[in-house]
């Protein structure tokens, strides 16, 4: 069944040819003139108008050229009871589809309306799969070209147009024309195709006007019809620049493995590291947790003249205050119940190396005074022993707490405090830094890729608007944890949104504190909403180690709080 207008200043053929269409199960109406013909095409779709050469006044060709503008013109089909060949040639070389002669007669009338609706229906699929490839090759990252073997441009996408810096017209055009500025390898390529090569480049440079430091990788390959007679060529553009400079920054950041950054944040920091690194004095790190301050640490010690001594590391949370004496400075056999042999201690260990004593704001006033002693006189002695030991060791600590604030509340000494901060480096946080995320997104992808036997190429455009948009209040280490679990669910080349952790905390709830909280009490009582109170895991968004998470909603006041 089709949907037919009739257009003719005879009201009694009008009727009769849409009563035999309506016999026939179409839907027909007739109308007298063109003006209104026209009214009837643009209100609403038909397939198939029959239409008179004469109309009184007007002329019926001219509908050919009116429809034109309309997206889906119907097929025309011509009438006349005055025949001629200039007429009939006039009508097809305007886009009519048939030319019938006067009188009609019904079988010639459905004859001409089944072809008419058959070609029709064969046009509608054409443009439906037309519409179909269009939409699929627009979803594609890579610049895409079919021509014909005088490289006039058939079809292209849009990212042709973004990539190759050009516009499409309507018209068909010559890929050479399009691309005169262009003196790369794409249009040596497709010429190649055309000639029934397959054509592969990888990493070629791309001196396009609008961007001189490009680079794409290509694919050009020759296009046959089903006879295997040759039609043309397409290539494939994809471009290779961001991923390029991302390697090459990767490069860049071998002298400080892990301080992956280009921001001005991380450039400023890994200044200040080759600055300190050579000279001997203490360093105290400050920023919030996942930021990297183990990182600089390893940066540091790396970079100066002790980079063949021992690194060793501290936590001073994870140990009560006995024990942590005990591992700072060691002991002797008998200094303590369980002392059933001596032991060297940390800053023993670290003779001519560096120690890091990570958490610093946490130990008791009692071994604040000794490790001042150390920092003053470079000698210790172990739990229960007399013996002075003189050490050379160089100190670098770190915080995420107001260490001046804590002076304030005489829960830090200030001498240490100020022994510790001769040189003071403040880690930006990972919301400051956005701009260095793809390229960090970048590492821990082929970090992960090699790990779990993967072969994930990128993260899509939604993934990585995401990630640019979070809080990030876990910093860079919640940043590779997400990564990571999208990594292991994932099972195809791209990541996409489904993969990113459920309990998302890239886009966490927002939780308003009161203005006196600080912005760690912040992000911990954020943690702790969004997890609907459970402390572990609140922790591990964080990053931050279940003794740490529990001390400090201790200290915060925030452990008797109920969610």
């Amino acid at each position: 069944m089709g949907k037919i207008l009739v257009v003719d200043d005879d009201i009694m053929l009008g009727r009769v040819l849409t009563r035999l269409l309506q016999e026939a199960g179409h839907l027909a109406k007739a109308v007298t003139n063109l003006q209104a013909g026209v009214a009837q095409l643009t209100s609403q779709p038909y397939d198939v108008v029959y239409c008179d050469v004469r109309l009184h006044q007007e002329i019926g060709l001219d509908l050919l050229q009116m429809i034109r503008p309309i997206p889906t013109p119907p097929l025309v089909i011509i009438i006349t009871a005055y025949p001629s060949l200039e007429t009939a040639q006039q009508a097809l070389r305007d886009g009519a589809f048939d030319y019938l002669v006067k009188p009609i007669l019904e079988e010639a009338l459905l004859r001409s309306v089944n072809r008419a609706l058959a070609a029709k229906q064969f046009q509608t699929e054409r443009e439906n799969l037309r519409l179909h490839l269009q939409a699929v090759l627009h979803c594609v990252d890579e610049a895409l070209f079919s021509v014909c073997d005088r490289l006039i441009v058939r079809s292209a996408n849009h990212k042709a147009q973004q990539i190759c810096g050009i516009t499409l017209s309507d018209n068909q055009e010559s890929l050479l024309s399009l691309l005169d500025h262009c003196d790369g390898p794409c249009l040596g390529a497709l010429q190649r195709a055309i000639q029934g090569e397959t054509v592969t480049l990888l990493r070629q440079s791309c001196h396009c006007p609008h961007r001189s430091d490009k680079m794409i990788s290509l694919k050009a390959m020759p296009l046959h019809n089903s006879a295997g007679a040759p039609l043309g060529a397409v290539l494939a553009i994809k471009d290779e620049t961001e991923l390029v400079q991302l390697q090459k920054s990767l490069q860049n950041s071998n002298r400080h493995p892990g301080l992956l950054g280009r921001s001005p944040a991380m450039q400023q920091l890994k200044q200040k590291i080759e600055q300190v690194a050579e000279v001997e004095t203490t360093v105290l790190l400050c920023g919030e947790s996942g930021t990297g301050k183990e990182l600089v640490v390893e940066a540091i010690h790396r970079a100066g003249s002790r980079a063949e001594q021992p690194l060793v590391r501290v936590n001073c949370v994870a140990l009560n205050d006995t024990l942590l004496e005990s591992e700072l400075f060691g002991h002797v056999r008998g200094a303590f119940t369980g002392a059933v042999r001596d032991r060297v201690g940390r800053f023993q260990e670290a003779h001519r190396g560096t120690i890091f004593l990570d958490e610093i704001g946490d130990i008791s006033p009692a071994l604040q005074m000794r490790l001042l002693r150390v920092l003053q006189e470079k000698t210790f002695e172990r739990v229960g022993d007399n013996r002075t030991w003189a050490v050379d060791v160089r100190i670098i600590a770190a915080t995420n707490q107001n260490l001046p604030a804590l002076v304030e509340q005489n829960r830090f000494r200030a001498d240490l405090y100020y022994r510790l901060r001769v040189v003071e480096i403040v880690l930006p946080p990972l919301r400051q830094r956005r701009e260095d995320i793809p390229l960090l997104v970048a590492h821990f992808l082929n970090t992960f890729n090699q790990h779990f036997g993967k072969e994930i190429r990128s993260v899509s455009d939604a993934v990585m608007a995401r990630l640019l948009a979070c809080q990030w209040l876990g910093n860079v280490r919640q940043l590779r944890h997400a990564i990571e679990h999208a990594c292991v669910v994932c099972q195809q080349s791209q990541i996409e949104l489904e993969h990113l952790p459920e309990q998302n905390p890239l886009s966490p709830p927002q939780v308003t504190a009161p203005p006196q909280q600080s912005s760690e009490q912040q992000a911990m009582l954020q943690a702790l909403a969004e997890h609907r109170w459970h402390r572990d895991k609140a922790a591990r968004q964080l990053g931050m180690s279940r003794s740490t998470f529990y001390r400090r909603l201790k200290q915060l006041g925030l452990d008797d709080a109920d969610g």
